[in-house]
Order: structure tokens, then sequence, then C-alpha cells
């Protein structure tokens, strides 16, 4: 569900040992980019990152945007993400080396969208089953080693907040609740699942090493229901790196504002998060 990138809360949270940032002084100096980087996790604290308003497509990204945003705020960003649909079949270099070159890391939603970029309709030829099929394998692969050019560290998020209704990558439009007898799993999420893990075994097959994979979800599942609950989508920690959780402000007049501080401040153990209901 796409909302004013300024509101809109985005926790993540590190689920691999090495990932990306400065060595020293990770969680406040800026990256290098002209220098070797190795990103690893803040010892304490945590990165601050942003998704600004970089136009309806999400990939208008210019250095006065991102000046301007880190003037508001008043620090700089440690990542800041941008939008890659796949409707445009294009690698977004010239965005990435914008933020690269700022001393910032940049992070990719990476969406199997159609135009017209419109939210609450159906799959179109980017569906899931045609990933599946290998019918969109070539503009995987150009991606993929645009990606390996690119030469800079970079974190993707394939199918952001699968677990909503809004995106044409949702589970509820790949057969939702019907059971999956011979996958033992609900066949909407384990349709986005198998499609994730088609994804990144084919970037990763042409070498695009410097990519870490984000698997992101919205805060609850629309429907509210177990069979969409974000562990059933979850495609095992082979294929993840990062977890990204989208939390949205007040967007309704009678609706409380999240929780923050609940949702994050608590020990992840992802092998018990992957197999547990978020309806418990």
């Amino acid at each position: 569900m796409r909302a004013d990138p300024v509101f809109a809360v985005v926790v993540t949270i590190a689920s691999s040992l090495a990932l990306l940032g400065c060595h020293e002084r990770a969680a406040v100096s800026r990256v290098d980019p002209n220098g070797p980087v190795e990103v690893v996790i803040p010892e304490h604290g945590a990165y601050t990152g942003a998704f600004m308003d970089f136009g309806d497509e999400e990939d208008d990204v210019t250095l006065e945007m991102i000046e301007d945003f880190e003037t508001m705020v008043g620090k700089h960003q440690a990542i800041i993400a941008s939008s890659s649909y796949w409707g445009e079949q294009s690698f977004p270099t010239d965005n990435l080396n914008v933020i690269w070159r700022h001393g910032s890391l940049p992070l990719v939603f990476w969406s199997p969208w159609d135009k017209p970029y419109e939210e609450d309709r159906g799959p179109g030829k980017f569906n899931l089953n045609e990933i599946i099929a290998g019918t969109w394998d070539g503009y995987i692969d150009k991606w993929a080693d645009a990606a390996r050019g690119f030469g800079h560290p970079l974190i993707v998020v394939f199918g952001v907040e699968m677990n909503g209704t809004w995106f044409p990558w949702s589970g509820a439009y790949y057969g939702g609740a019907e059971w999956d007898k011979e996958r033992n799993n609900w066949k909407g999420p384990e349709t986005f699942r198998t499609a994730y893990r088609h994804v990144v075994d084919r970037v990763r097959a042409r070498g695009a090493s410097n990519i870490k994979w984000m698997f992101h979800t919205n805060n609850y599942p629309y429907p509210y229901e177990t069979w969409n609950c974000a562990p059933a989508y979850y495609p095992g920690s082979d294929y993840v790196d990062w977890l990204g959780l989208s939390v949205y402000g007040q967007q309704y007049k009678d609706e409380p504002n999240p929780d923050i501080p609940s949702l994050v401040d608590w020990p992840l153990d992802e092998r018990r998060w992957a197999r547990q209901s978020c309806l418990d």
C-alpha cells in the first residue's frame, strides 16, 4: 500500500552476519564511494534511512530531493530507497549512482508491476506463475547483469507487502487460502515463495553477489487471516539477508497510530518467527 513516503516507516532487521555499511563507525559514517566497503550490523543503534517522494513511479531520484530531505530531518540517511518497476524493463543505474555517490546505501523495491501502475488491480503479464515458468528469465538476467555491473552493495526487495491485496503479486490473487497438499502450504503464499526463490536463484547465478535480499511484508495481513500472515510467505533463510516491515501512520480517523516500540523492541528468533502465526 503506497502512502506519502515521508510518513511511511520502514523497519529493517538484519538477519545475517555481514551486511552493508562502513566497517568503522558504521552507524554514523558515510560510505566512501571510492573505497572498499564492508557493511556490518551496528553493534549499538541502527541505520537511519528514508523512502522519499521520488514521484509516482518512485524512481525520479535526484540529489536535490535527497539533500532537501536531509536538511529537513537534520540527519544524513544511511539507506535511501527507490523503486524499479518491471514495466520499465530497465535497471536503475543512474538512480543508484546518485544515491551511492551521496554516501548512502541504495535499497531497491523491485516490483513485478506493469503499466498503468494502479493498486487493487489483479495480475497482468508479470504474474507470478509466468515468472515461475521462466517467461521473464531474459529480463531477470539482464537486470542481474546490470546490478553486478553497478559494482557496489545494494539491498533488493522483491514483491514488497505481498500479504496485502493492493499489489498484483499479493497471495490473495494466487489461490489465497486454498491448501497446496504437495507443498504443505497455502497456495497463495506458496506461489509467492516459489517466484521469490526463482528470481533470487537466477540473479545469483549471474554473479550479482553485491545484492543483499530483503523479505519485506506489511505490518499486518489484509485480509487478517492465518494463511495470509508473513511466516507463510517466508522463502527461507537461504534467500533472506534482511527482514523488512512497512508500518504506516494513522490512515483513518478512528485508527490509532501503530506502537512502533512494541514492533521492534523484542529479540528475533528467525526460526520461531518463520513457524508461528501472526494471529497467535
